[in-house]
């Protein structure tokens, strides 16, 4: 595998170190600051960025710090050997994985930039990681969902906005139907294939990166429907009713009726007052979605 690196250099001559090691690395050097960041600009995953302390056009730390802000490459200053002791505070000031002399011979440099490739490894494993971490924190485990104390806390993100600006905002509170019976009949893990089945099938319904589904409770979800009116969350319930139908889960042969009911609820510019807080949203949907149970579920019962 070669290893992409940008070297940013006017005088260095790398001839020898080409010639010594002309497989290990995907090497592209130019000779400006300017010419170094169109080259990060582009999509290339740069693992590592050498530059010579002085250039033509800019300074060589100025350009590392510019470049934090466009690649995660990391960073090496290349410094006449004269000068070495000068730049290291400098360098370790700005987070600079190394400092490397002019004259560093061919193997030698070939390890440092070794070391830098796995440096970016580790650092692009760790961000891997951090990210995953932070995904965990805020999802369902069983049914990819954001979680309740994520959408808790988006639902008054979003409805502070909608008071700013006086935008509708719509929330709908879902609740399966029958799941207690369908755990005693057929087993938790039939229950479990039903509420993963229809979170599925609900993150299909709505619109991406717009409205937002959770978890709110063992076997209720709640979706945020930003800039919304209420008459169009009824229709998103609606079509969630009728997608909750044709789930056709099956358990060892066994087909699964899944119903679900509905409570919407909307804030609504001209009666703010009214639903000025999350937790008046909430209970509106809440009440709207016990009587549309206590009718006999598999509805949708909307409150303005």
């Amino acid at each position: 595998m070669r290893f992409p690196l940008l070297i940013v250099s006017q005088h260095l001559k790398f001839e020898a170190f080409f010639a010594e090691f002309p497989n290990s690395f995907e090497t592209t050097v130019v000779t400006c600051g300017q010419d170094a960041l169109a080259a990060l600009a582009r999509p290339t995953a740069w693992s590592g960025l050498l530059v010579a302390a002085r250039l033509p056009d800019m300074d060589g730390l100025d350009l590392l710090e510019q470049a934090e802000s466009i690649s995660p490459a990391i960073p090496l200053l290349l410094v006449p050997d004269a000068e070495v002791a000068e730049f290291l505070p400098l360098a370790n000031s700005r987070s600079v994985f190394r400092v490397v002399p002019e004259s560093t011979p061919a193997d030698i440099l070939a390890t440092i930039l070794l070391d830098t490739v796995r440096q970016f490894d580790l650092v692009q494993r760790e961000h891997g990681l951090q990210t995953r971490i932070d995904r965990l924190s805020h999802t369902d485990p069983l049914t990819g969902c954001y979680n309740r104390v994520h959408i808790h806390a988006l639902l008054h993100r979003e409805l502070r906005r909608s008071l700013r600006y006086r935008h509708s905002l719509s929330i709908i509170l879902c609740d399966i139907d029958g799941l207690a019976a369908i755990n005693e009949a057929f087993g938790h893990r039939a229950g479990d294939a039903v509420l993963t089945a229809f979170a599925r099938a609900a993150e299909q319904a709505i619109r991406q990166d717009v409205d937002t589904i959770a978890r709110w409770g063992g076997d209720e979800f709640l979706f945020v429907l930003p800039e919304t009116p209420l008459s169009g969350a009824g229709r998103v319930a609606t079509r969630l009713r009728e997608q909750c139908v044709r789930l056709g889960c099956t358990v060892n042969g066994h087909a699964l009726a899944c119903n679900a009911s509905f409570g919407v609820a909307g804030f609504v510019p001209e009666t703010a007052a009214r639903t000025a807080e999350a937790g008046d949203l909430l209970l509106i949907a809440e009440r709207c979605l016990l009587q549309a149970k206590a009718a006999g579920g598999n509805q949708v019962l909307c409150c303005p």
